[in-house]
């Protein structure tokens, strides 16, 4: 594989995702790039925003997302670097490094969305995972869980949980359904994101459970543990 010459095109989509009258307007970008036989790549969709009343706000959010969906770059630059590496396996193999976003929650003052992100640098299958960023369209800030949750609240939020998988999986217990432990201790730094009526908390394969059972994710109504949410929320207008 010729690796160090490199084809290179970036490509800049103007493609609308979302753009109602009370929410952001999310611009879709794309960036690729490759080894000249293709052999490897990396595919990177990542999102924009645009009319924020505060523009000051917006390059700040923009630029820390663009940042965020850049390290897929940075991660195919390293591997590509790595010929002893690559020689081990077969030459008609393909490695990737891929991003690409969901938007769940947008309107004009607060935006969640999760980044997905998948790779293959061989072996038997490819490694994928999440990242929720929470942002507070105000000052740009992204949001953890003790910005929303009462103090003193990860126990019960975990009970939350362990209840829902529960009832997800049709179990008595954590064990029954799969997960490699019988209870969940869920820290400040968990990932999560937000949709209009719901915390959305999210476990990455193996991160909770066997890789077969794929990333789970947790939807919490927030009508059923609004004990422990903070007052007045910006993205609970329920």
């Amino acid at each position: 594989m010729k690796l160090f010459n490199l084809f290179i095109t970036s490509l800049f989509l103007a493609s609308l995702t979302f753009a109602e009258t009370d929410s952001l307007t999310i611009i879709k970008k794309e960036f690729y790039q490759a080894t000249e036989d293709t052999s490897a790549y990396v595919r990177i969709f990542y999102p924009q925003i645009s009319n924020l009343n505060n523009q000051s706000v917006q390059n700040k959010i923009n630029s820390l997302l663009e940042t965020e969906f850049m390290q897929a770059k940075n991660w195919f630059n390293d591997f590509i670097a790595d010929t002893d590496y690559i020689s081990e396996f077969p030459p008609d193999w393909v490695f990737s490094f891929e991003t690409d976003f969901r938007v769940t929650l947008n309107n004009t003052d607060f935006l969640s969305l999760v980044l997905d992100y998948y790779e293959y640098t061989g072996g038997a299958h490819g490694n994928y995972y999440s990242i929720g960023y929470n942002i507070r369209l105000s000052d740009g800030e992204i949001l953890t869980l003790k910005d929303i949750l009462k103090p003193n609240s990860l126990q019960a939020l975990s009970e939350f949980c362990v209840e829902e998988i529960l009832n997800m999986f049709d179990a008595n217990s954590l064990n029954d359904a799969g997960f490699f432990e019988d209870d969940l201790d869920i820290s400040d730094d968990q990932d999560f994101y937000i949709t209009p009526d719901a915390l959305v908390i999210q476990f990455d394969p193996y991160e909770v459970a066997p890789f077969a059972m794929g990333s789970i994710e947790v939807k919490l109504k927030f009508s059923q543990i609004k004990n422990i949410l903070k007052e007045n929320l910006i993205y609970n207008k329920q």
